[in-house]
């Protein structure tokens, strides 16, 4: 009996793990830089844009990035506007797909921004409908659209190799913004999965076991 419950509980884990394997960050443009950093608004009517590439194609249904203003996070009515835009020679192009950000987050990441002293905070957010990205091709995430108290900055990140962002289609060509993108919704229920299934394969096999060695004693 008692080999029984332990291999329950480990095909539990089995199915577990299983369910949330999907989930996970498809593309990460680091965090903020600090205090040598800088920010830019996304307030209404400003906009902000950093490119990202997937290694493979995906569907985006989430975002997070680095906010904060001159007053902390306090006075932001945590409301932000998205649009996915192709690349136009190192630079946004043509709008792929807008939406409203739902389910927004943020919560003090601890990490210390440029200006006004306080910590960063990180926020994240589902999108209004999903992006699919084909792998290995540039697009670009713009974010725009936040409202209340004084002006909401997108947090710039540590420099990588790929083009510098965009502010109010103004090449910054000292800054990147912190940002990451997921393949998961975070209010996203996960579905069963291969793995799931086998997982419950499993402990089918297991029950059947169990009763023919109770029949043997």
């Amino acid at each position: 009996m008692r080999k029984f419950i332990n291999l329950t509980r480990a095909v539990a884990v089995l199915v577990w793990t299983a369910g949330i394997a999907g989930a996970g960050i498809v593309y990460d443009n680091g965090g903020p830089v600090g205090v040598t950093g800088n920010g830019f608004s996304i307030a209404s009517p400003a906009r902000v844009a950093d490119d990202f590439t997937v290694l493979n194609s995906t569907v985006i249904t989430g975002v997070g990035f680095y906010f904060q203003n001159t007053a902390g996070i306090t006075g932001w009515s945590q409301d932000v506007t998205y649009a996915f835009r192709n690349d136009a020679s190192n630079a946004p192009g043509s709008m792929l797909q807008s939406g409203q950000g739902l389910n927004v987050t943020a919560t003090n990441s601890g990490l210390p921004w440029c200006c006004s002293g306080g910590n960063a905070f990180a926020v994240s957010f589902d999108l209004q409908n999903p992006f699919s990205a084909t792998g290995g091709t540039r697009y670009w995430l713009e974010l725009s659209g936040a409202t209340g108290g004084p002006a909401a900055y997108w947090i710039t990140a540590p420099g990588n190799a790929t083009p510098k962002g965009y502010s109010n289609g103004v090449n910054q060509t000292d800054y990147q913004f912190a940002f990451y993108l997921t393949d998961t919704s975070q209010a996203q229920t996960p579905e069963p999965t291969t793995g799931s299934l086998i997982g419950l394969a499993c402990l089918g096999m297991a029950v059947i076991a169990t009763k023919r060695g109770q029949k043997s004693v």
